[in-house]
């Protein structure tokens, strides 16, 4: 078969190569320029406050490919080169519309572009085809160019939000710290507390001592209440000069004294004058007067001795009233400081929220004034020498082995429309004839 249809299949594969070339020549040539961008990003993310890994690696790099190749890139890139005022988008704004035309227009940037990275690697090729090898230039770099400028301002309007959002969460965290401190200082001053290390130890000596007190005044109250009872058991029997405590106080002690001296006196002058002598009735009159002053002063000494009691009774009320009021105040000087010392827990847990939340901002305010992105430009767009597209020598060459696919084909498809007898072969399989001899220079096989 190969041999009888030789010729069809080289018109075939004539015929295709030529049809390539001819297609070659036809298409436009297509210029493609590229650029390898090294992206860099450290470990710990200073405005979102997040830690990369490895892991992370790849999904990082994918978002850089599609931030490439976003919308956001084409239309800065349009901006750039002016591409609206150029003649052929207002002409395909005058056939297709202001909106079309546009969306036209970033379709067809965005499918000439091309981003794509190494496994394992964190450098990027950009790649841009266009028909012309200075546009191809152009386009690449402009790309890249507004790709660094959109990662700047996505960085730095993140940085700008987070920190206007710590503007707002620092200036409550500072009214809260002055209210508590306001709160603190008041309080201070209604209950007359300096700082909240002193102490009450004046307080807890004088209770002290009251209390030592009060033990004394018991005691002295119990005796006083005993020796009253048994003043009072004795004067049922006898008069009050005759009691023995009442008897050894002094100034009873001199009334009895001077009585028995009036009444000596007296015996004497009765025995010596009479009774009726002045010099009797006088000293008659003084015995009197001084037993008088004696029931007198023994009247008072045991009255004495009953107010004793009650005056000892009033001291020991006296002495639990303040000692009462003493404890209130100490309790209460410790309420107010137990006060105090919440305030000042809260007030140094606001502060140090509030200090850690400065360092923070501080942070922020250094990552948003940083104007270099994490980006390099490794190798930045040259101008194509050759085109990318079409390529003439490799597509002749495989239009050779395309062309004799085709031959081939046609050949064996023309061969079974219409079956011939090339060989014994065909012979033994349609006909059950012997084979008598063969002509032509093939040998038959016998």
């Amino acid at each position: 078969m190969l041999g009888a249809r030789r010729r069809l299949i080289l018109v075939v594969t004539g015929t295709t190569v030529a049809l390539t070339a001819a297609v070659l020549m036809v298409v436009p040539r297509t210029w493609t320029a590229s650029s390898d961008i090294y992206i860099d990003y450290k470990a710990s993310d200073p405005i979102g406050g997040r830690q990369f890994s490895a892991v992370l690696d790849e999904s990082y790099l994918q978002t850089q490919l599609d931030i490439l190749t976003s919308q956001a890139v084409t239309e800065r890139v349009i901006d750039r080169l002016g591409l609206r005022q150029t003649a052929d988008y207002r002409a395909s704004v005058a056939s297709l519309g202001e909106e079309r035309a546009h969306a036209q227009l970033v379709r067809r940037i965005g499918e000439s572009t091309q981003a794509a990275n190494k496994r394992f690697s964190r450098v990027i090729e950009v790649s841009y085809s266009a028909e012309q090898p200075e546009q191809a230039r152009d386009f690449v770099n402009e790309i890249v160019r507004s790709y660094m400028e959109l990662s700047a301002q996505i960085a730095s309007n993140a940085a700008r939000s987070r920190s206007e959002q710590y503007n707002a969460q620092l200036e409550k965290l500072r009214k809260d710290a002055n209210r508590i401190q306001d709160e603190q200082t008041r309080y201070q001053q209604q209950v007359g507390i300096v700082t909240l290390n002193e102490r009450d130890e004046a307080l807890t000596n004088e209770l002290s001592g009251l209390t030592n007190t009060l033990a004394t005044v018991q005691n002295q109250r119990q005796e006083a209440q005993s020796r009253q009872q048994a003043t009072d058991t004795l004067l049922r029997s006898s008069r009050p000069e005759q009691l023995p405590d009442i008897s050894s106080q002094p100034a009873i002690t001199d009334l009895k004294s001077k009585l028995s001296d009036a009444e000596r006196r007296l015996s004497e002058a009765r025995t010596v004058l009479g009774p009726n002598h002045p010099r009797t009735v006088a000293l008659v009159s003084e015995r009197d007067a001084l037993q008088a002053r004696l029931a007198g002063e023994a009247r008072a000494a045991v009255e004495a001795r009953r107010l004793d009691a009650s005056r000892l009774a009033g001291q020991e009320r006296e002495l639990r009233q303040r000692i009462a009021a003493l404890r209130q105040t100490i309790l209460d000087q410790k309420q107010h400081r137990d006060r105090l010392v919440a305030y000042q827990r809260e007030l140094e847990g606001a502060e140090r929220v509030y200090n850690a939340a400065t360092q923070k901002y501080d942070e922020l305010l250094m990552a948003g004034n940083i104007s270099a992105v994490n980006l390099a430009v490794l190798r930045p767009a040259e101008t194509p020498t050759t085109p990318s597209k079409p390529k003439r020598a490799a597509s002749l060459a495989a239009s050779v082995p395309v062309g004799l696919a085709l031959g081939l084909a046609l050949a064996l498809l023309l061969e079974f429309g219409t079956r011939r007898l090339r060989s014994r072969d065909d012979l033994d399989r349609r006909f059950a004839l012997p084979v008598l001899g063969q002509i032509g220079t093939h040998v038959v096989r016998p």
